[in-house]
């Protein structure tokens, strides 16, 4: 089932707490049905208005400019982190919030008064997809190009990729194309534990970017640490023929 089948509005997989109203004004179209999750960059256009007396405090489109910030990491009120998980790319919702997911007691003074209950309109107009492969802010992962089919590649299995590693400054550290891989062996040096996670997420025709730090990059060669362009232009289906069957021959 998926998202749509429930409807317009926050309906049940939107799980909204209360506090945080949401009223679709605009359904994002048929095709656009992911939501970012906890990490992805997303681009908004929106327009604050206080519920009390309907006044303006803020909006990104007066000033011409969409508003970025990265999903589910504190950097907005709690009232956006969960309101924009909840919508499509293309969607225009608004969202009524109650002080608890706005500024709180306190307000945003002179702007924002205590204890306020603010209403925004919000657009998602994109996000990028962007994954923390090993939880430690080392490798971060950017879907460039979305990717076709359903299979994802796991270790030992052979890949066709293309590699660009460059430096902060744009220097091309290394760049490989079209060369056929095996997840889990040697080949690709330093880089290979952060290319073969990525991998692991990634479909056929897919392009990520991975920003690393030194540990998953190039060591003290590259101190500031590097970024990979990964392409991965093919799975391969390899099949066992070996007689015993124990992966001794193995056959493309």
């Amino acid at each position: 089932m998926s998202d749509d089948d429930f409807g317009a509005g926050a309906g049940p997989m939107d799980s909204l707490p209360e506090g945080v109203e949401k009223e679709i004004l605009t359904e994002a179209p048929p095709d656009n049905w992911k939501k970012p999750k906890k990490g992805d960059e997303v681009s908004v256009h929106y327009v604050g208005t206080l519920q009390s007396d309907g006044s303006e405090f803020d909006s990104s489109r007066s000033r011409g400019q969409p508003f970025v910030f990265t999903l589910g990491k504190g950097q907005v009120i709690k009232g956006w982190d969960v309101g924009v998980a909840s919508m499509k790319k293309g969607e225009l919702a608004k969202f009524t919030l109650a002080p608890e997911f706005a500024y709180g007691d306190a307000g945003s003074p002179p702007k924002i008064p205590e204890k306020a209950t603010l209403v925004f309109e919000i657009e998602l107009l994109s996000w990028t997809s962007k994954d923390d492969l090993f939880n430690d802010d080392g490798v971060i992962k950017s879907q460039i190009t979305e990717g076709s089919g359903w299979k994802n590649p796991k270790q030992g299995d052979e890949v066709l990729l293309s590699l660009k590693a460059e430096q902060p400054d744009g220097t091309v550290i290394e760049e490989k194309s079209s060369i056929e891989y095996t997840l889990g062996s040697d080949v690709l040096g330093p880089v290979g534990k952060a290319v073969d996670k990525a991998l692991t997420g990634m479909k056929k025709q897919e392009v990520a970017q991975l920003k690393c730090t030194k540990d998953y990059a190039y060591g003290d060669k590259t101190p500031e640490g590097a970024t990979l362009t990964l392409t991965l232009e093919q799975i391969y289906e390899t099949k066992d023929v070996s007689f015993e069957s124990d992966k001794s021959v193995m056959k493309k």
